[in-house]
């Protein structure tokens, strides 16, 4: 069965089509249609005219080559420093505003034998980096208390209770992770008490900067460092890269490149553009990460049954920084940052199992949220009106994740809230092409706090105030959603199945790690499907058969589409990503499939 050809005149005329299929969605109690998928389909490649020569210096195949190019990289330099991450391209760490000042106090402090107080955010960024300078200030012979709040009973960020922790504590500095740009109210205190901050953060500043003896944040107004998308975890790395490179030795700084791992972990688990300087930092860190696992994340990896599979970015993203984050959601985030600390397995065997005792609690509280909002929709509103719930009984360290898959299985902004303990938690998530900020503006009279950005938000209502901002949201989301454009699938180009071969993958594997701003590169082409089965209920497992090649194929959460073929053999056009797959020693190439549509 012939795949399509990039040269055809049919294709070439258009930079889009839809194909896709209407999904249909079961709430228990009826079905609905939602928005077709959009496959964006790149116009053909015109290369400069020493390209294909430097592909064949390099050995670069073509189907790479071409990603290369729509990707932006039009230079050899740009190819190389792409495909061969350096070291040598991390940039200056005194270029950002305030870092000298941080580091040159942090080292005073510890010379001084003053106490150190470090206080990290809950997520996986903030105990990542609560890690990092808690690994590397003790090397330094650092007095250290620390701290990262619980969710449940302290809230987000850097607070007034929190700064008199760090006074009682003795504590003559505090350095604040992952926040503390916005805490105006705790560093004021903590100024009245005598304890000098240090604030290391990459959050988006106020108009008004809080009094410290410094506030690193690349974003901050004013701030030259060329790249501001830095995770904190990233941050942190800087500042301690300054102090390295002020105070230490090359010891040290072996030391701390020994690190990246920690850092390639908040820095995927937070979302953060994985291009320039987020690319290089993770790119190492998961290099170590396959060849030198400390004890923290090889425990980590055993309890995600990862220790035999060739780690990407995507076991970090999906399978590890998930149960770091389950106990800062379930209010024990302490459990996560004693893991990261571990020294000997036996210890960090110990905590990654309490992990995983709050991540499978967390799947279940998730799992209950999500089937309890479903089964609250009226089934004529599917796809057609936000989706805004609210209950005494659910978590509000889930509602997050809820209202994420919510608004991916509906495809429409999805806010939730708890109302555990009183005054309503909300979380808002939604598809893209939304301005959920906007859309929550449109209730902010009903609100008592929010904040965010376009795509994810929180909020905080009172539960008379609920009903009517619920119905506002309901009601101004058809505007939202008439003028928001239909999802959409970028995809890079027809492939041969002739082509995925082993090279050709491991080309891939090269362009990794993988996330945002630097996405998984996606194929399409015609085959026809065969031996179709269904994995765990959720999973679709087949094979391929085209140009007179198999492949096999897996669907993670496909599961629907095995239901939909018409016959054995159907042609099919599917969206794909080449991989290999490695099992007791064996490598072979096999499609993770990302859309099925049928001729």
């Amino acid at each position: 069965m012939p795949v399509f050809d990039l040269k055809s005149p049919s294709l070439l005329a258009l930079s889009d089509f839809r194909w896709g299929e209407f999904s249909r969605v079961e709430n228990g109690v009826g079905m609905t249609e939602v928005a077709k998928t959009r496959w964006i389909v790149p116009k053909g490649t015109t290369h400069a005219p020493e390209w294909k020569q430097m592909g064949q210096e390099w050995g670069i195949p073509m189907p790479i080559l071409d990603l290369l190019w729509q990707r932006g990289l039009r230079e050899r330099s740009d190819v190389e420093s792409f495909l061969k991450p350096s070291l040598d391209g991390l940039h200056d760490p005194f270029l950002m505003t305030d870092l000298s000042a941080a580091v040159d106090q942090i080292w005073k402090t510890i010379q001084d034998g003053e106490r150190i107080f470090i206080f990290g955010d809950y997520d996986v960024d903030g105990i990542s980096s609560a890690a990092l300078l808690i690994r590397v200030l003790r090397r330094y012979g650092a007095d250290l208390e620390y701290m990262i709040p619980n969710r449940l009973e302290d809230g987000y960020g850097l607070s007034v209770p929190a700064a008199q922790r760090a006074y009682d504590a003795g504590a003559k500095l505090l350095i604040s992770a992952d926040c503390g740009t916005s805490s105006h109210a705790a560093i004021e205190r903590l100024n009245e008490l005598g304890v000098r901050v240090v604030v290391c953060d990459h959050h988006m500043p106020d108009a008004k900067l809080p009094r410290t003896v410094a506030l690193v944040n690349p974003r901050r107004p004013g701030d030259v460092y060329p790249f501001p998308d830095l995770a904190a975890v990233g941050v942190v790395f800087k500042v301690l890269q300054g102090l390295v490179s002020r105070y230490g030795d090359e010891e040290d700084r072996r030391f701390l490149l020994n690190q990246l791992d920690l850092v390639a972990m908040g820095t995927i688990a937070d979302v953060v553009p994985l291009v320039s300087e987020n690319r290089i930092l993770a790119h190492f860190g998961v290099r170590i990460l396959r060849v030198r696992r400390r004890a923290a994340f090889q425990a980590l990896m055993d309890e995600a049954h990862l220790s035999d599979k060739f780690l990407e970015s995507s076991h970090v993203a999906f399978s590890m920084a998930p149960r770091i984050n389950a106990a800062g959601r379930l209010g024990t985030p302490e459990k996560a940052l004693e893991l990261l600390l571990s020294d000997e397995l036996a210890s960090a065997r110990k905590w990654a199992g309490l992990l995983e005792r709050d991540n499978t609690e967390r799947r279940g509280l998730n799992e209950r949220v999500q089937e309890e909002s479903a089964s609250r929709i009226a089934p004529d509103t599917f796809g057609r009106e936000a989706i805004v719930l609210g209950s005494d009984d659910w978590h509000p360290g889930v509602v997050g994740i809820a209202a994420s898959r919510l608004a991916d299985q509906f495809r429409v902004p999805a806010l939730l809230v708890s109302f555990m303990g009183g005054l309503g938690r909300g979380s808002a998530r939604t598809p893209k092409g939304i301005n959920l900020l906007e859309l929550i503006e449109t209730g902010s009279e009903f609100l008592t706090a929010f904040g965010g950005h376009r795509a994810a938000a929180g909020f905080s209502v009172e539960p008379d105030a609920f009903p009517p901002f619920q119905q506002r949201i309901m009601a101004e989301s058809h505007r939202f959603l008439d003028a928001a454009p239909d999802p959409s699938l970028q995809l890079d180009g027809a492939l041969d199945f002739r082509d995925c071969d082993l090279g050709l993958v491991k080309w891939l594997e090269r362009l990794g790690p993988f996330g945002e701003g630097n996405r998984e590169p996606i194929y399409y082409g015609e085959a026809e499907c065969r031996e179709i089965r269904v994995l765990k209920e959720r999973h679709l497992k087949m094979r391929a058969f085209a140009s007179g090649v198999r492949l096999d194929c897996i669907g993670f959460g496909l599961a629907e589409k095995a239901e939909r073929v018409p016959d054995e053999g159907t042609t099919c056009r599917l969206a794909f990503t080449p991989q290999v797959n490695r099992f007791r020693g064996q490598e072979k190439v096999q499609l993770k499939l990302k859309e099925i549509d049928f001729v």
